[in-house]
Parts: C-alpha cells; structure tokens; sequence
C-alpha cells in the first residue's frame, strides 16, 4: 500500500505488506506508554545502525561484545542486542495485532476466538528498515518525498544536503518553545474550533502536529486582518490577500 498526506489525517490503522496493521498513537496513547518511553522509541526508529553503535558501545562493552563481532550485524540485530524485550515494547505500540519473538524473528498474528492464530508477516533484518521508515511517515516526521531520494548529480545531492544542514540549524534555534507539552498548551488555551485539554488526547500524534502548525497559521492570518482593518490603507483590492493562510504549508 502507499498512503499519502490525507491518508495519515486518519486516525484508522494503515496496512504494510508483509507485517501487519499499524497504527499512529494518540496523545492519550503516548500518556499511558509515558512520553519518555515514546521518545526512547523515536529514537530507536530514527536513529541509524552507526549512531546505534555509537550511543550503546559502553553496554557492547559491558557485555563483552568485540567491535569486530559487530561488523555485519544489522539495525534490526543491534536492536536485539541492547534490549530485545524493550524492542519487542515498541514493535507493539505501534502494531495493532499482536507481537511475539520465535525463532530469532518477531511474528506479528491474532488469536481467533477458537484460539488459532491467524498470521498477518513477520518483522526481522530484512523488513525492519521498511517498518521504521513507515512509521516516520505515519508520525508525520518524514515525508514520502524524504524517504531514500535519488540524485541526478553530486551538485544536486550537495544541495540537497547543505538544505538539510540548514534545516537542522533552524530547528535548534527554535525548538525551546516547542517542546510537545508547550504545543499542548499553547494550542488547547486559544483554540478556536473546539479542542481542550480535556479532549486533545484522543487525537492523533500526526493529526496534533499538522492542526498545531495550522493554527500557528491562523492566528497570524488574524493578526493580518486586524491590522488590515485598523491601520493600513490599499490604493488597489488586490494587494490584500485574506487567503494567504490557506496556501500549503
């Protein structure tokens, strides 16, 4: 299956070949697992086999593995290496059917009523990198588009990397007030369609996200009307654009 933007405005689970149906938590969702265990999943997902090796070589150490021993290992073996249990935590979180660790692989199944188990796939080395970039675009933190884009030259791949540089840079200058509990608050105390802190928690991780970005459009585009109206003065109608918050983000 491929989804798009729209599809992942649904809260319904999304199908992935050969594994099973996932899901995009809720913020109630997250509350329950603790946003610590979240971001310790975010990370276990987004970080590569390298930075893997670099963040747990002291645990390696710990456990007598050599560096060499793990030369040829994959993502998917490293994270079995450093908590196979904690792995088998997150593939659960985000999976809707149930998940369970036999022969060196996690089967993903349902249990029908007369106690047979109905096999959806399996997650293991070979589709582990499938599952985990899915799952980035599910939480809206990669785009389709981002997912192993290919170059037609060195000059266009340097640009596109120097982008991303960039991209980066401004992001840390600008994450202070962006922590997720902040977004919470800022966005449930001036929400204008009905949304609280009471109800926020049933919505999504990714649906949070975009509404939130949203509304940061929005209370600009009012800040423009009200000063539209009180101060400035237009010689011609066409240099107001009342629209303008609704061009794509």
């Amino acid at each position: 299956m491929y989804y798009l933007d729209y599809d992942y405005l649904c809260d319904e689970p999304f199908y992935l070949n050969g594994i099973g149906y996932v899901k995009c938590p809720t913020l109630r969702e997250i509350r329950k697992k603790t946003y610590l265990f979240f971001r310790i999943y975010l990370s276990m997902i987004a970080s590569s086999r390298d930075e893997l090796l670099k963040q747990q070589q002291n645990l390696f150490m710990s456990k007598g593995i050599a560096p060499d021993d793990l030369e040829d290992l994959s993502k998917f073996e490293i994270l079995l290496l450093i908590d196979q249990d904690l792995l088998k935590d997150l593939l659960s979180f985000f999976i809707c059917n149930t998940v369970e660790f036999r022969n060196d692989k996690y089967e993903v199944f349902d249990v029908n009523e007369d106690e047979t188990e109905a096999l959806y796939g399996y997650i293991t080395k070979d589709n582990f990198d499938y599952f985990a970039g899915e799952i980035q675009k599910i939480l809206g933190l990669k785009k389709p588009e981002e997912v192993n884009p290919k170059f037609k030259n060195k000059y266009a791949k340097s640009l596109f990397e120097k982008m991303q540089l960039h991209n980066k840079n401004q992001k840390k200058k600008t994450d202070e007030n962006f922590t997720m509990e902040n977004m919470i608050v800022k966005y449930c105390t001036h929400n204008k369609v009905g949304i609280n802190i009471l109800n926020v928690w049933d919505m999504t991780f990714y649906q949070f996200n975009i509404m939130f970005g949203e509304y940061g459009l929005g209370r600009q585009a009012d800040f423009n009307d009200m000063m539209a109206a009180n101060t400035f003065s237009y010689k011609q109608a066409s240099d107001y654009k009342p629209m303008e918050y609704m061009k794509k983000s």
